[in-house]
């Protein structure tokens, strides 16, 4: 059985275009389209490039899908603009299914947590004119509890509030996730969004343009209308004061407190105690701590994809099951394109670059890091998600506080505000993080011991947490090995960790990409493959 999910779209709201390809209930391969065009979110495209990555991957054509499947319900003609793209791309058209857009979140979530049983939460702006769903899972798949229908939305609230501060719809909320550490929720919200006892009610008639049957107004239009805050909005690009940070913390709280209500509820009528999340709303890593942290939750799981992009696989995960086959567990994000060496070799030549082969790139890159080094990182399959994992990602010593502003002066080319985070080795997860639990996708945040905001207050926020990644030795031996190196070289198994890209562009994909990123910012090295570039003057070269 072999089944292709897609997402993404053809309107320019359309957004985190993916594919991911099951065979036989196992996910082979999965990205996003902007990867491959280096265009962040791939907005208004269907993921054509995804696609035939997908099907190289596995050696397949277009004439053996089985299904292909969209997470878009009430989409008119979607079945027929779908045929129509296969017959013209690639000459055929597989059979089409559309599928709910927060069932296919919910899939997502659900065969990645490999429990016998839970309580899936969903959450985002809207989808198939849903913003909220509850459904329980276990054995009999994934039956929907409840569903808040648009404009009732969590993502509607955090998005204006986004707006509201200066900063771009459905691409910029974590800016007010991260602004929230450096104020004070000091704002009642109660009346822009009230907390009920068991949920939460938007207050729509201050927003804009936003009703349970038509489309949202474009990114370029207001969302928000007057706010109950005694806060004038920011314009784009003005200047940042305390009153914005003491906005962002009060919107912070309150969504919390609005899930929590909704989450107490459902915990308490199912008697269930884990929890599992996706859809936008499920990147806000501060509210996850929350969840994870309540005394009604015994275990959180966020996935690799909570994001539009996630519906690639969820309704893939959907389909294969509803046809009779069982999707397996996925244990790791690394589902993108890798490169051989001799590919490697090939463009850094053509680049006419200077470069040096090791004969292992994690001592050359641990030496780097050692030195004080700002390293690129680009080794086996590209992740699949927004997060760098160690495979497309930039590293350093976490050691200096210095290190955060200057990565984000003269390499992510962004506002000072903005936290990076750290990969530590599962097994030392405890030591550096003191409500530490395994969190391998870089979705939850967690308090810093004193040793960690001691020794590491690079990637330690200013409310005292860090959103971590636990790397493991069984899903990514040669991240997990060269932590362990820098250790032994610094005393510190620990690197800080964030996406091998400059400010607006995707996470780099291809070795082009990664090589224009190092020409263009302010990277000390890169190690691509075995493959070592260095830039003379530059902190750890010899």
């Amino acid at each position: 059985m072999k089944i292709l999910g897609l997402s993404g779209g053809i309107k320019i709201g359309n957004q985190d275009g993916a594919a991911a390809l099951l065979v036989d209930g196992q996910l082979v391969a999965a990205a996003e389209e902007e990867r491959f065009l280096g265009i962040k979110f791939a907005n208004g495209q269907l993921p054509r490039n995804a696609i035939v990555f997908c099907l190289a991957r596995a050696g397949l054509s277009v004439e053996d899908l089985d299904a292909v499947v969209f997470a878009g319900a009430t989409y008119e003609r979607f079945e027929e603009i779908l045929a129509d793209f296969f017959a013209f791309q690639f000459g055929h058209a597989p059979p089409v299914v559309l599928v709910d857009h927060h069932s296919a979140h919910a899939a997502s979530a659900w065969y990645g947590t490999g429990w016998d049983e839970g309580l899936v939460l969903t959450m985002d702006f809207s989808g198939d004119r849903k913003a909220t769903t509850v459904s329980r899972a276990g054995a009999g798949g994934l039956v929907e509890i409840e569903a808040i229908h648009k404009p009732n939305s969590l993502g509607i609230f955090y998005s204006a509030i986004t707006q509201y501060l200066g900063f771009q719809r459905d691409s910029d909320e974590y800016k007010v996730m991260g602004m929230a550490a450096y104020g004070q929720p000091r704002f009642d919200l109660d009346k822009f969004l009230a907390i009920t006892s068991d949920g939460y009610q938007l207050q729509h008639q201050f927003v804009r343009g936003i009703t349970p049957d038509q489309p949202s107004p474009s990114k370029q239009e207001r969302l928000f209308g007057e706010l109950p805050v005694p806060v004038p909005a920011r314009s784009p690009g003005g200047p940042i004061e305390q009153v914005h940070y003491d906005l962002a913390a009060s919107a912070q709280q309150q969504l919390e407190r609005a899930v929590l209500s909704l989450l107490e509820h459902h915990l308490a009528a199912t008697g269930l105690d884990r929890v599992a999340i996706a859809g936008g709303v499920g990147l806000n890593c501060l509210m996850n701590r929350s969840i994870r942290q309540h005394t009604a939750v015994a275990d959180l799981f966020v996935p690799p994809v909570c994001s539009d992009a996630g519906l690639a696989l969820g309704g893939a995960l959907l389909e294969s099951r509803r046809r009779g086959v069982e999707p397996e567990t996925y244990h790791h994000a690394y589902w993108g394109p890798e490169f051989s060496a001799g590919e490697i070799r090939e463009v850094l030549d053509r680049a006419g670059a200077s470069y040096r082969d090791v004969e292992d790139p994690v001592p050359a890159a641990a030496e780097l890091i050692g030195r004080g080094a700002i390293v690129g990182w680009f080794q086996g399959r590209m992740e699949y998600g927004p997060r760098a994992l160690g495979a497309r990602s930039i590293l350093a010593s976490p050691r200096r506080a210095e290190m955060k502003d200057e990565i984000n002066a003269r390499i992510k080319f962004r506002e000072e505000f903005r936290p990076l985070a750290p990969s530590v080795r599962h097994e030392d997860g405890s030591r550096f993080f003191s409500d530490y639990a395994d969190s391998p996708y870089m979705t939850q945040c967690f308090s810093a011991t004193d040793e960690t905001a001691r020794d590491a207050p690079a990637v330690v926020h200013a409310d005292g947490t860090s959103r971590l990644q636990s790397v493991h030795s069984v899903t990514n031996p040669s991240y997990d090995e060269l932590i362990a190196e820098v250790g032994r070289r610094t005393d510190l198994p620990m690197v800080l960790n964030t996406s091998l890209n400059a400010y607006n562009d995707p996470i780099a994909c291809q070795p082009h990409q990664a090589l224009r990123t190092f020409f263009a910012t302010g990277l000390d090295a890169m190690v691509l493959g075995p493959f070592v570039l260095e830039k003379p003057n530059r902190r750890g070269a010899d």
